[in-house]
């Protein structure tokens, strides 16, 4: 449900509202309505300095975790007299330092590289000889150009020999220009045992400032607490600056919105100390913030409607409605009741022993859909890919007494008699031997007996496997969750009206509800053969008679009758199409459960495959089986969320008349 909010303005003396507003930010129940005003260089800087503090932290927290460290566990006892905005200077100098490291040891790296082959060399006696009139050259060649005989012709000195290079120098003196087929390069301006002595000290640094680095997480607690102070500060100046200012400000004019049920707390205070005030309830031009209030099941739902939009002020709260459909919906789509089981395990488990307090809550609903998503499953006949109804069918003669107790005619008993000790693969394979025996209407008229009477290769699903529906039934189970949520949702809307407007507004919304379940009842009992086709005629014209009147007069009750009647013509229009459009969209719930049992029957018969290979053909059955089972269960718990979210956004809302567009409420507060 919405919070009903209460309107507040507060008229406060210039000298008070320094305490004023230090004093209900202290209380924390009151969202403020803020007025457009032009920030300040001080608020701009606090704004830019929070972002600071924001990204420290949050690199912070990635540097603990990358070292499984819970911020949440570390205390600052070396320097308690260290504050925030300290700690985040010593952070970006750091950070800058190492930043600068890395770019040095990159380009260190790189020439280390290139001098490597020349091996080690002293660079101060070749500049020193170069001044002596003797110069060294360096060049490097491909093995195959290189030619033995310069060795004799020239002073020259192999250095070293790497992937098919000849690396070598020539000595000559200044006044002598030799000439060689080679490729001369630069004479590096320092050597390996120099470069190699800057890096270390670079890579020493860089160990240094990841320590001190470290030093700065252990006290993430500090930075925490200044950033929440800073958004104080930026929370109350933003606050002052949208107070409106009147007689010459001398009075401070502060609106704001409190819930009802804490109006007391803030209207007391302001009778304590003076402090005038009006309250009143909103009218229906106010942006009233938003804050729900639902029992334990549905708060759960909260973040998933907030994925849309939280609802308008004036509007009925959905949460606690669309719980129990997300749930059903989810389970119909994953629709394995192994792969339920396997989600409530591992979430029961994490969230007993390793999650943190602030997740429980989404723990608890994803246990929620893995306990829908078990009976879902059951109700399908699923486990890990294996379907439940295809388990072996035997008819004996427990079978025969049981179909005689069950009031089974003697004769289609004597006709079943052929059948009785048979084995029969598949429900398809056992019903067809039936209805060879005593024909499909005899099967028919009882189905339910013969389910029932026969015997499983397993006997712990005898007691209920009658019960799982084939995928023909699964196919009109979410046509029917389709039509009852549609339903569900116009009454809603017409709640939604009688609640905004007048119940004048809801006839035609409740004309549409009232058509549509009088023609199923009445369409699909004269199909079930509850109605003849005689009965039904007259029923059927005085209902469309009665429900035509409040569709095409009622349809805007504001406009006067002849656009109410011609909306009403085009509302026939748009229900027709789109109650048929939405009701086709519930299919996807059957096509999602029924792929992902095929896929997991498509694991299953892959992985029985490996065991016809001796040895190692169980151990690698087990692992394809654990391996494929994860990889379908991931894909299709995706489906099973972003489906179920589709129809509730789209069909449930569309239907309901959701309007949305609520803004949260925040209360000014520390």
């Amino acid at each position: 449900m919405i919070v009903p909010m209460t309107k507040y303005s507060f008229l406060v003396y210039h000298k008070q509202y320094e305490e004023f507003l230090n004093e209900i930010r202290n209380i924390g129940v009151v969202h403020i309505i803020e007025k457009p005003f032009e920030e300040t260089q001080t608020l701009k800087a606090n704004k830019s300095l929070l972002n600071e503090y924001s990204s420290t932290i949050s690199a912070l927290k990635k540097r603990l975790k990358a070292k499984n460290i819970e911020p949440e566990s570390l205390v600052n006892t070396e320097n308690t007299e260290v504050d925030g905005f300290t700690l985040l200077e010593e952070f970006k100098n750091y950070q800058q330092r190492l930043e600068y490291n890395n770019q040095k040891l990159v380009s260190l790296k790189k020439e280390l590289s290139a001098v490597e082959p020349w091996g080690d060399y002293d660079l101060h006696r070749i500049e020193s000889l170069a001044k002596n009139s003797l110069s060294f050259r360096f060049f490097v060649v491909s093995k195959h150009k290189f030619n033995p005989d310069w060795e004799n012709q020239y002073p020259i000195e192999v250095i070293n020999e790497i992937a098919g290079l000849v690396y070598f120098v020539l000595v000559q003196p200044n006044k002598e220009n030799f000439e060689i087929e080679a490729e001369e390069v630069r004479i590096p301006k320092a050597s390996f045992a120099q470069l190699k002595s800057e890096i270390d000290f670079f890579v020493n640094d860089s160990i240094k400032v990841n320590n001190e680095l470290d030093n700065i997480a252990n006290q993430i607690a500090v930075l925490e607490t200044a950033k929440n102070n800073l958004f104080g500060e930026i929370s109350f100046e933003r606050v002052k600056l949208s107070t409106k200012k009147e007689a010459d400000e001398r009075l401070m004019l502060l609106e704001g919105w409190i819930p009802e049920e804490n109006s007391s707390l803030v209207s007391d205070y302001c009778d304590k100390i003076g402090v005038l005030y009006l309250s009143g309830k909103p009218e229906e031009t106010d942006k009233v913030p938003i804050l729900l209030k639902n029992n334990k099941f549905a708060k759960l739902f909260e973040p998933i409607g907030k994925l849309y939009s939280l609802p308008a002020y004036a509007e009925i709260d959905l949460t606690a409605f669309l719980a129990p459909f997300f749930m059903v919906f989810f389970g119909f789509c994953l629709g394995d009741a192994g792969y339920g089981l396997t989600i409530l395990a591992l979430v029961t488990y994490y969230k007993m022993f390793k999650a943190k307090a602030d997740i429980k809550p989404i723990l608890t609903l994803v246990q929620y859909l893995g306990a829908a998503t078990i009976l879902m499953g059951m109700v399908s006949g699923t486990v890990f890919g294996v379907n439940l109804l295809d388990t072996g069918y035997l008819l004996n003669s427990e079978s025969l007494k049981f179909l005689a107790n069950s009031n089974v005619p003697q004769d289609i008993i004597s006709k079943i008699s052929s059948i009785v000790g048979q084995h029969y693969a598949t429900r398809d394979q056992y019903f067809a031997a039936i209805s060879g025996a005593i024909g499909a209407e005899g099967l028919n008229e009882y189905k339910s007996e013969f389910m029932r009477s026969a015997f499983s290769d397993y006997s712990v699903l005898n007691s209920f496997r009658h019960l799982i529906l084939d995928s023909q039934n699964m196919f009109n189970l979410a046509i029917v969750f389709g039509m009852f949520q549609i339903l569900f949702g116009m009454g809603m809307k017409a709640a939604n009206m009688i609640k905004q407007k007048s119940f004048i507004f809801s006839v035609s919304t409740i004309s549409w509800m009232i058509l549509i379940i009088g023609l199923i009842v009445l369409q699909g009992g004269a199909a079930g053969g509850y109605f003849t086709k005689e009965f039904v005629t007259t029923p059927t014209y005085i209902l469309l008679g009665v429900t035509g009147v409040g569709i095409l007069f009622f349809n805007d009750p504001s406009a006067n009758i002849f656009i109410s009647f011609a909306k009403g013509l085009y509302d026939i229009y748009g229900m027709a199409t789109g109650i048929f459009g939405d009701l086709l969209s519930y299919i996807r719930l059957f096509a999602l459960g029924t792929s992902g049992a095929i896929l997991g029957f498509v694991i299953n018969q892959i992985a029985v495959q490996f065991l016809s290979i001796q040895y190692a053909g169980p151990v690698l059955f087990v692992i394809f089986l654990i391996i494929g089972h994860t990889l379908v269960l991931l894909l299709s718990v995706l489906g099973a969320f972003v489906h179920p979210l589709r129809l509730t956004f789209v069909e449930f809302y569309k239907n309901s008349g959701f309007a949305g567009g609520g803004k949260a409420y925040k209360p000014f507060t520390k």
